[in-house]
């Protein structure tokens, strides 16, 4: 099945409902990342952007935003941008060696790396949690 991005209805916004009946069976993980950033002290939020013409989310850290997420028919994606002098330090991690291979093979957007996980399972979650850690350590 090819991944198509959900939420694109402007005026249909995602919550808990929302997200309930897109995500389906994903959406217990869904609940359980948001427990954890909201332990973290990390706050969710949620906005339509006309020129992607979807919904986008993003983790804020006070005011700095730590990742994008948008949803899809096969899970929610978690997009997390670094630096080309921070990049060795996010392969170094102990995250699984797909993501780091996944992460080396996507095309830089401007001077950014981005590292993208499509969260479906408690292992991936995990994995995504320590990348919301060590970004919160960045200055």
């Amino acid at each position: 099945m090819q991944e198509k991005i959900m939420l694109t209805d402007p005026l249909v916004e995602p919550d808990e409902s929302v997200l309930e009946a897109t995500l389906g069976k994903k959406y217990r993980i869904y609940q359980e990342y948001i427990q954890k950033i909201t332990d973290m002290n990390l706050i969710p939020e949620w906005r339509f952007y006309n020129d992607g013409k979807c919904w986008l989310g993003k983790v804020l850290n006070k005011k700095k935003n730590l990742v994008w997420v948008s949803i899809w028919n096969t899970g929610f994606k978690l997009t997390f941008y670094f630096s080309e002098k921070i990049i060795d330090d996010v392969y170094s991690l102990d995250i699984s060696d797909d993501i780091k291979k996944a992460a080396r093979e996507m095309k830089p957007v401007g001077t950014s790396h981005p590292v993208v996980l499509l969260i479906t399972n408690k292992k991936i979650l995990g994995d995504a949690l320590k990348l919301f850690t060590f970004k919160m350590s960045l200055k």
